[in-house]
């Protein structure tokens, strides 16, 4: 079985449950689920990319990405946060994780995105075209981070220019009545 035979889509509210399921196996737990149930229906969210793999029809594989902004800025560059990335656990290291992202970068350069952002494996996303310590470089997190953890926030340009425009990035909150944070 190779990446090949998979096939992936944009989801819509009929993969619902696939989306929870994908998410609770691949995490042992429904907390990353029920935060992406919520990030789905969020409007601060949008517009959110959502990706299905599916193996012979079987779901096996979700990414999510929301829109990010700059802080205190109404007028941001369109910019996203890749959260969660999931694959059930017998096909991780299959490469369906690998091409979750690289489909949903190219669907989000398509959609006019300048920047992805990611909170995540210092050794796995650099692989996947993603520069360690964003905040480093003008963009800290949404959240603080550990400096021994500094280098798993990361960032990825999705035009030819930079972006001029640095700031402190926010992201969308379902929890806080559907604003930007």
């Amino acid at each position: 079985m190779t990446v090949h035979h998979f096939t992936f889509h944009i989801t819509d509210k009929s993969d619902a449950s696939d989306i929870r399921e994908v998410e609770t196996r691949a995490f042992g737990f429904s907390k990353e689920a029920d935060l992406v149930a919520s990030l789905l229906e969020d409007e601060s969210a949008r517009p959110a990319l959502s990706l299905l793999a599916r193996y012979e029809g079987k779901a096996v594989g979700h990414i999510l990405f929301t829109r990010a902004a700059f802080k205190g800025e109404m007028d941001s560059p369109l910019m996203h946060i890749l959260a969660p990335l999931a694959v059930i656990p017998e096909y991780q290291g299959m490469g369906v994780g690998g091409r979750l992202i690289r489909t949903g970068i190219e669907h989000l350069r398509l959609m006019g995105c300048q920047t992805v952002f990611v909170l995540g494996h210092a050794t796995y996303y650099p692989r996947h075209g993603f520069e360690p310590c964003a905040g480093d470089k003008g963009y800290p997190a949404p959240y603080p981070i550990p400096e021994e953890h500094k280098a798993c926030w990361m960032m990825q340009s999705l035009t030819a220019q930079p972006m001029t425009l640095t700031g402190h990035i926010r992201c969308a909150d379902p929890d806080e009545t559907g604003a930007l944070t």
